[in-house]
């Protein structure tokens, strides 16, 4: 008789000797790193990242899930006193951070466990796919930009963030082969999106801000969580409800209502709470593509949609009510362009920038450093805050990387399209659906920095396009055994 399907059951293979001996020296180090602090609460996340390092060893797909629930803590940052640097983060941030978060942890540990129980041939960390030539087109890019960049330390610290973004890219797909990995990745992405959007509402309730305290300041509350930038939670919650409405379909009832269900109502929630216009606008354009994209009959698509708006406007209502902030921030949309925060004269800096070096641009990660130097007097008077780094990412990219670097993002973005175009003509349901999620969420990332910074730069760019070739293996792997 044929075994049922277990669509969730990762089927763990026997540890290996070597392994125990491995999580004994990372427990070592992480206990050390934390009794340099002597707080409970780094003892507890050391006591945390052991027990993940431990069953990574054990089970590396579980790689994927500890990553998606590792790339949202972006407050980790101030745990590390080494290597510090405030180059990645926004929100008008004062204190020192490090370049070490549990994100890139846990993108080591996967290096690690490549190295040391990979389950598979190493050699395979090698996507050979339609993004390995543009991506590497890119990279040199950058590399080469550090020989004219205006500010060279900007330039090697984009570099080699690039660097480790590419590594994070290649580990992804290496970890998350199967099925169930890639379920279990994207329930832990909706799951930490969900549970960051519980901590949302408590800081709008108390006011108790975990860092960025000036955003609760002057009678105006942005929630950021444990982000820096309340504009990149708002971005995260988006995609967080993306992803559980594609997996909608596909997941089992009790994992719809008692966690997918939970997750987007929090989100949406949460994501008023956030103050930022551009994802409001952002998920206006994308959250419909989203129920467009789920495998069901008109009418049900049509009743999601009709369902969702009047729980958002209901919601709206409800907190305009009782927050005078978020009627004056809606208020705003009224000023056109400029609501969506891109700043205008961060724009007309950017573009004056490229004009100035058309062919090779002030190098990368040297936007903020050439304004300050060249193009200050593009500074807005009527704008109090000193804000001096772009928020226009189509800007950054020529003003930093000139035609050259902009060809070669052109040739990307291309490429990249193309590709989910074909990931999403397979007939199997479940991935096609998944691909056209992913390419939603590129979608939010892309349209979030037009107004919000970080493209390149954010690191769920990276995790979601790893996914994406992941689904390319599902959908090769039957063709070559002739499955399909």
């Amino acid at each position: 008789m044929a075994v049922a399907e277990r669509p969730y059951a990762l089927h763990p293979r026997p540890i290996r000797a070597e392994a125990w001996p491995v999580a004994g020296m990372l427990s070592a180090v992480a206990f050390g790193v934390a009794a340099l602090f002597a707080h409970p609460a780094e003892y507890g996340l050391a006591a945390v990242g052991c027990v993940a390092a431990g069953a990574a060893l054990y089970e590396p797909r579980l790689i994927g899930p500890l990553l998606a629930v590792a790339l949202p803590l972006e407050i980790t940052k101030l745990a590390f006193p080494f290597l510090e640097t405030r180059s990645d983060l926004g929100g008008g941030l004062s204190s020192s951070t490090s370049i070490v978060d549990a994100g890139r942890l846990v993108v080591a540990l996967a290096f690690a466990v490549w190295v040391i129980r990979p389950a598979r041939p190493r050699a395979d960390v090698i996507p050979q796919s339609a993004l390995t030539l543009p991506l590497a087109l890119l990279f040199a890019v950058y590399a080469c930009s550090t020989l004219w960049a205006f500010d060279v330390s900007g330039a090697r610290t984009e570099t080699l963030r690039l660097l480790f973004s590419l590594g994070g890219f290649a580990l992804v797909p290496f970890f998350v082969r199967d099925r169930a990995s890639l379920r279990w990745t994207l329930l832990a992405f909706v799951a930490a999106a969900g549970a960051l959007a519980i901590v949302g509402v408590y800081q709008q309730i108390t006011g108790d801000f975990f860092w960025n305290e000036g955003l609760g300041r002057f009678g105006e509350r942005r929630i950021n969580t444990t982000f820096a930038d309340p504009n990149h939670f708002a971005r995260f919650l988006l995609e967080g409800v993306v992803l559980a409405v594609i997996a909608w379909p596909f997941a089992r009832r009790g994992l719809r209502y008692w966690l997918l269900l939970p997750a987007i109502a929090l989100s949406l929630l949460t994501l008023v709470f956030t103050g930022s216009r551009g994802a409001w606008a952002v998920g206006a354009l994308m959250l419909p593509l989203a129920v467009l994209a789920v495998p069901v009959d008109r009418r049900a698509r049509l009743r999601i949609i009709g369902g969702g708006v009047a729980a958002i406007a209901v919601t709206a209502l409800a907190v305009a009510a009782v927050s005078p902030f978020f009627t004056k921030r809606v208020n705003t949309f009224t000023f056109g362009e400029q609501a969506l925060g891109a700043r205008p004269y961060l724009v007309e800096a950017g573009l004056d920038m490229f004009g100035d070096h058309p062919i090779t641009g002030v190098g990368a990660g040297g936007y903020q450093a050439a304004f300050e130097e060249d193009y200050y007097s593009y500074k807005d008077p009527k704008i109090k805050a000193n804000i001096t780094a772009s928020h226009t990412s189509a800007v950054t990219i020529i003003a930093e990387l000139g035609v050259i670097g902009a060809a070669a993002v052109a040739f990307l973005v291309l490429r990249w399209a193309t590709y989910i175009r074909d990931l999403v003509r397979t007939r199997d349901p479940e991935l096609r659906t998944t691909a056209l999620g992913i390419g939603i969420v590129s979608a939010v990332i892309f349209l979030g920095s037009q107004t919000e910074g970080r493209f390149l730069e954010d690191p769920f760019l990276w995790f979601f396009a790893g996914l994406a070739v992941a689904i390319e293996n599902l959908v090769v792997r039957p063709r070559r055994t002739g499955a399909e």
